[in-house]
């Protein structure tokens, strides 16, 4: 049985419990290389991340990470360390360009589609919030941009409050300059709140093809409110996807950063086991 986490000695380790969100030996070599770190844990790498995993889909506080995992400060710690360095990001990269060549596509997408998501914000959550007037919800907005397998791209987080297109402006700008990921990328679908500003603005300046997606899928039923667009239902199964993880219910995060992270990690638990098994 293990000490409590304030007094364990050094050295200590609990007995491994399996939890459904841990890595296997083979995703875990998969990603151990992308891993950089300088201090040195008593704890295993690779049983933080799992922690990490384990919080981000039951959403559960830190402070309640189960006792078979290193202590919460240790994970917390790693956790915010690999936020700052964009190492979620370099993960996130990796896995979607193995997955894009398992399925005999290009490494590096040309054809993204972008949307956003109005959550909720908690109690916690209590900076650069907004109130989001067409859907109704006071919290903050999700930017996502996915290939058109649907792996996530780019993604940030901001006030619920903004415009989709001017937003979408400084989204791109940001996506374009610090991921080497969409060098490639020729061609963008959208719904019509990316029209206007952000389609003009990509046209001109970024030589970038913006569609905005109209076109629903043939063969639904006529009786249904629900349109599904050809190219648009491909960010909204991600969202969708993203969606099981718990911790992404609403926006729990003090930092626009770690809300972004969750982000990153929920698509890199998920993609895990197709780009690497």
């Amino acid at each position: 049985m293990c000490l409590k986490r304030e007094s364990r000695p050094s050295g200590l380790s609990c007995v491994k419990q399996p939890y459904s969100s841990d890595l296997t030996a083979s995703q875990w070599q998969g990603i151990k290389k992308l891993i950089c770190v300088k201090r040195k844990s008593i704890w295993p790498l690779q049983r933080i991340v799992e922690a990490i995993f384990y919080l981000t889909k039951n959403g559960i506080i830190w402070r309640d990470l189960p006792e078979g995992f290193p202590p919460w400060q240790t994970v917390y710690w790693y956790f915010r360390k690999w936020s700052k360095n964009d190492t979620w990001i370099l993960i996130a990269n990796e896995l979607t360009m193995n997955h894009r060549r398992k399925v005999d596509k290009n490494s590096l997408p040309t054809v993204a589609i972008i949307d956003s998501q109005s959550v909720k914000n908690s109690a916690t959550a209590t900076q650069q919030i907004g109130f989001d007037g067409g859907k109704l919800i006071k919290g903050r907005k999700r930017f996502l941009m996915v290939d058109t397998l649907g792996h996530l791209l780019w993604t940030d987080v901001r006030p619920a409050n903004v415009a989709d297109g001017k937003a979408g402006v400084l989204f791109w700008e940001q996506a374009e300059h610090l991921n080497p990921l969409l060098d490639d990328l020729v061609l963008m679908y959208a719904d019509s709140t990316f029209g206007g500003h952000f389609k003009e603005q990509l046209e001109t300046i970024y030589d970038m093809r913006v569609v905005i997606s109209k076109t629903p899928i043939e063969d639904q039923a006529t009786d249904s409110k629900l349109v599904i667009h050809k190219w648009r239902w491909i960010v909204e199964r991600t969202i969708s996807w993203l969606g099981n993880n718990r911790r992404l219910a609403k926006d729990y995060e003090r930092t626009i950063l770690s809300a972004q992270s969750f982000i990153w990690i929920a698509h890199i638990r998920r993609t895990i086991k197709y780009a690497i098994g």
